[in-house]
């Protein structure tokens, strides 16, 4: 579940919407936000979250203020779609679902990670520059702006986390021979902690190796005489043994040799496979073709459309076709917006950085000088990037080609505004003809040709869109025994069933759920209510009468859920839902809105049919 949400807890507690910031309220409110947050999807009891709060001396009404704060967070970060949609109410307490929302915490861990995979491989560059785009992500005291004895203890354990990744970062460098540049972080560092021996360590190997000896032995005898003064103890092992190797200029401390800059052997050729069976889509693969290959600007092609309709199999398909024009490389980062945790573009330009060779102890950390030095490493090549699954003009800005001789394809599910220059592709479900094909191609055409009548209606039952026929495809491949005619009522039945009745339909219906929870009230509410009449054709009379609003708003709200990819405009005002988005919207509006509401909605259409000559069936 992908809710647009973002979180900092490395410094004062914010978050997001899109680029919208929240008001969340008083510190304690942060607090039981924090809170939350920092449990990763385990959910809290209401006596868990007292104590963290208020520890031994809880109000006599913490109950019922931790009900309230639960309350006011609920209505600040929903989009309205559903109240705990984000905070759950989960036995007798609370959760945020991991994945729910993007938290700054949690990208932090995956670059430590990360880093220590590459370190445990052998690349010490990559490692550090993983480091230091962990520690990028700090914005000072964590937990800035929230109050209680658990934030305090928090707050302890995060420094120590910082610190870690620090003193790691710190000895990555010492290796790779940056003592000169360690050195001036390690005097902040140790300022900072002044008694964390390791620091201590690392400090006095830079000097040692920047040929500041004496310097060296100095800061040795002042942590000496602290760790004396303060806790009465002497160095450790490990600070002593260091000392004595220095004073006899061991020749093990001499700074490494510097390793060669490598570039790239070849050019970087990151395209995944086109998906098997890929079918039609000609005119969208002229249009991506025109497009990238026009001179005098540097083009972009964004392909737009709900999730499974095939926009990452329509772009793999096109860069592949095009990889000649393209001598210098094709690019392919997931930029993973549809999973709740998109890929920081910071974290995107260093891997497109290095696959161009750039080595990973000269990236910088800052986001604006990666874009720069990208923009710098592009000016002469001529190379292709494929952004994939883009949440917003923020992720995707930065990693766009800005010199003639390249291009970019993005994939998203919306259209993203602030981009400009794009050429927007939008993406609907394949043709009756090419999703029979498609079911042919993976499933087998004999099989499917022999039983064609039946094999129409199996894909005229996925609506054709792409992978609710892969899904079909699958389930004929693992029935050999069965007939088409099988499949199709078996997949039949399972999609008028609750959702997730089985991995095949809880596949198709991912992209949906995404979409749903990205609409705020409204959209959703018309979204569900809508599906229920069983005739084929909307107008935004019927749909104000089914949601009891005016005629203007239903308008909006039917044009909202177009540009969400869930609605098809017709001729005259209409709209339609493709079938198996009506199925799942009737679906979600029974469970979602309830029986009441839904009944309410379907009287209220009646009464708007039986003033007018005609009635139309209601379902």
């Amino acid at each position: 579940m992908n809710t647009g949400l973002r979180f900092a807890l490395l410094g004062p507690v914010r978050g997001w919407r899109g680029a919208t910031e929240l008001d969340l309220g008083s510190p304690q409110q942060r607090a039981l936000l924090a809170f939350l947050l920092l449990r990763e999807g385990e959910a809290a009891s209401i006596d868990e979250i007292i104590d963290a709060l208020w520890g031994e001396r809880p109000p006599e009404s913490a109950r019922a203020v931790v009900r309230t704060y639960v309350c006011r967070l609920r209505r600040i970060v929903s989009s309205g779609a559903d109240d705990d949609q984000v905070i759950r109410s989960s036995g007798c307490g609370y959760v945020i679902s991991a994945g729910a929302v993007s938290v700054d915490w949690h990208s932090f861990r995956e670059h430590v990670g990360e880093a220590q995979a590459a370190r445990a491989r052998g690349n010490v560059a990559e490692a550090a520059g993983l480091l230091r785009s962990a520690l990028h992500l700090w914005q000072g005291m964590p937990l800035g702006g929230a109050r209680g004895d658990y934030v305090d203890r928090e707050r302890t354990r995060l420094v120590q986390r910082r610190v870690a990744a620090l003193e790691e970062r710190l000895s990555f460098d010492l290796e790779l021979g940056r003592h000169a540049e360690a050195s001036e972080e390690l005097a902040a560092a140790v300022a900072a902690e002044p008694m964390r021996e390791r620091l201590r360590e690392l400090q006095l190997i830079a000097l040692y190796r920047s040929g500041r000896q004496a310097e060296a032995l100095s800061a040795y005898d002042e942590v000496r005489r602290l760790l004396a003064v303060e806790l009465g103890i002497d160095p450790g092992a490990g600070l002593r043994e260091l000392h004595q190797r220095i004073l006899r200029a061991d020749p093990g401390l001499a700074p490494p040799r510097p390793a060669p800059a490598v570039a790239a052997e070849r050019p970087p050729a990151q395209l995944p496979a086109v998906p098997p069976g890929f079918v039609g889509r000609q005119a969208e693969l002229a249009a991506v073709h025109d497009t990238l290959g026009s001179d005098g600007w540097t083009p972009v092609v964004a392909i737009t459309g709900i999730g499974g309709v095939g926009k990452t199999a329509l772009a793999v398909q096109a860069a592949h076709a095009m990889r000649d024009r393209f001598p210098d490389g094709q690019l392919y980062a997931n930029l993973r917006a549809s999973t709740g945790r998109p890929a920081a573009p910071a974290t995107v330009l260093g891997f497109f950085l290095r696959s161009l060779g750039v080595p990973a102890d000269r990236l910088p950390g800052r986001l604006e000088e990666r874009a720069a030095l990208w923009r710098t490493v592009l000016a002469d090549r001529r190379a292709l990037i494929v952004l994939d699954d883009a949440g917003d003009a923020n992720q995707v800005r930065h990693l766009l080609p800005a010199a003639l001789g390249s291009a970019a394809i993005v994939t998203t599910w919306r259209h993203l505004i602030d981009l400009p220059g794009v050429r927007w592709i939008g993406l609907d479900t394949l043709p009756p003809e090419d999703a029979l094909e498609l079911l042919a191609r993976l499933a087998g055409h004999r099989r499917v040709l022999a039983e064609r009548q039946e094999a129409v209606e199996l894909a005229d039952l996925c609506s054709h869109q792409p992978l609710a026929v892969r899904v079909a495809a699958d389930l004929l491949q693992a029935r050999p025994h069965w007939t088409v005619r099988q499949v199709r009522m078996r997949l039949e039945d399972d999609l008028h069933r609750p959702a997730g009745a089985n991995d095949g339909c809880a596949l198709i219906e991912a992209p949906l759920l995404l979409a749903q929870s990205l609409l705020d009230a409204q959209q959703a509410t018309a979204f569900r209510l809508a599906a229920l009449p069983d005739y084929g054709e909307l107008t935004a009379e019927t749909v104000a009468a089914l949601l009891g609003v005016p005629r203007p708003r239903a308008h909006r709200l039917l044009e909202s859920l177009v540009d969400a990819h869930l609605l098809l405009a017709g001729p005259g005002g209409t709209y339609r839902y493709h079938g198996l988005v009506k199925a799942f919207a009737r679906r979600q509006a029974w469970a979602r809105e309830g029986v009441q509401r839904c009944d309410a909605a379907l009287s209220r259409l009646l009464r708007f049919h039986s003033r007018r000559p005609a009635a139309l069936p209601l379902g």
